[in-house]
């Protein structure tokens, strides 16, 4: 009788500490979203998600490496054939020249000055951008595509709300344990099944992979760079086209319209460039834009669950307590059925007695 007793009191202390244990990955998953500020940085995550997705098209994509190809060959023309081509015309030496456009159209010629290392920043962002289009587009369906990114907390909450209420229920209704066990299963598995079906790992992955190959984009010197460069390029813009070329067409004694289809004709890359430029700049000015207004959201989006962040470490925070669940649950489900107890055959019992 003590044994049967000792039995009773093991299997119902066992069955209570699995349940503690699924009430303990329940409450796992809903704290740990909470503490580390998930719906604070996915909201970021969103807002810089939803901020870059126009500039991410092939469409966008195509006319930025259009611009930063007119650029190149515009700036190429001009310092190499048509700034010696009009100091010749103009009697001057090179260097004459350049202290001439640095008296008279001093945005010019720092835009000039500056072009060598300014085409090569804007041509490392074009570059990041396009070898990044493939995963940006996986990371901008996390969790799915049909679910913003401040959907992550709920992912987390939902499953560990309903563990608890699970381990709850059989906690305080002792009898009704392995029904718990089967609706711990049950949730584990529905979980681990829903971050397989949506490609939580990869997408994970190539959030990681983006966030790493955009950080020296939001560094804070290479912000700083690309809004000096912007200003820089926006301020010899405006001059080339209302003061440089009415001053050099004055200069070598001929109409506006005349310096234009000379340059036309000899200089068609400068020629394109300059009526191309407006458009650039403005694009230049929206890409700016899009990186000074997004570093506080990279920093958040970053830093999921914690800095440094990683998404594959968040991504783990949910299937691993879920592959625990369903185990638990499963495990705890075939372990505890109860086995038909043998009982000793009444006639072998009067046999006895009569003897």
């Amino acid at each position: 009788m003590r044994t049967v007793v000792d039995n009773g009191t093991a299997r119902t202390r066992g069955i209570r500490a699995v349940l503690l244990a699924v009430a303990a990955i329940g409450a796992f998953l809903i704290v740990l979203p909470l503490a580390t500020g998930l719906p604070g940085k996915s909201d970021a995550t969103g807002q810089m998600m939803s901020a870059f997705r126009p500039q991410m098209t092939d469409s966008a994509l195509a006319q930025g490496r259009a611009d930063q190809k007119t650029m190149q060959t515009m700036a190429d023309q001009l310092g190499g054939q048509m700034l010696p081509a009009l100091a010749t015309q103009l009697k001057m030496t090179p260097d004459q020249l350049n202290a001439f456009l640095a008296q008279s159209f001093p945005a010019t010629a720092k835009g000039l000055a500056t072009m060598p290392a300014m085409l090569p920043f804007f041509g490392n962002l074009q570059s990041t951008m396009e070898a990044q289009q493939a995963n940006f587009q996986q990371a901008d369906q996390i969790p799915t595509s049909f679910l913003p990114p401040t959907s992550m907390t709920i992912l987390f909450v939902i499953p560990g709300a309903l563990l608890m209420v699970v381990a709850g229920y059989g906690l305080f209704r002792p009898a009704r344990a392995r029904r718990a066990f089967a609706a711990t299963a049950i949730v584990g598995l529905l979980t681990v099944v829903g971050l397989l079906a949506v490609s939580m790992s990869s997408k994970a992955s190539a959030a990681d992979d983006m966030t790493a190959a955009f950080k020296p984009v939001f560094a804070a010197q290479s912000v700083q760079l690309a809004h000096d460069y912007t200003a820089t390029a926006t301020a010899m813009s405006d001059e080339f086209g209302s003061k440089v070329l009415p001053g050099l067409a004055t200069a070598l004694h001929m109409t506006p319209t005349q310096l234009g289809a000379m340059m036309s004709q000899n200089f068609s890359a400068v020629a394109t460039g300059a009526a191309q430029l407006p458009g650039i700049i403005t694009r230049m000015h929206t890409a700016t834009s899009l990186i000074e207004n997004n570093v506080s959201n990279y920093e958040q989006s970053a830093s999921i669950p914690w800095s440094p962040g990683s998404m594959i470490t968040m991504f783990w925070f949910m299937m691993a307590p879920a592959v625990a669940a369903a185990a638990i649950g499963a495990g705890a489900f075939v372990l505890t059925v109860r086995r038909p107890t043998a009982v000793r055959p009444v006639t072998h019992m009067r046999g006895a007695l009569h003897h």
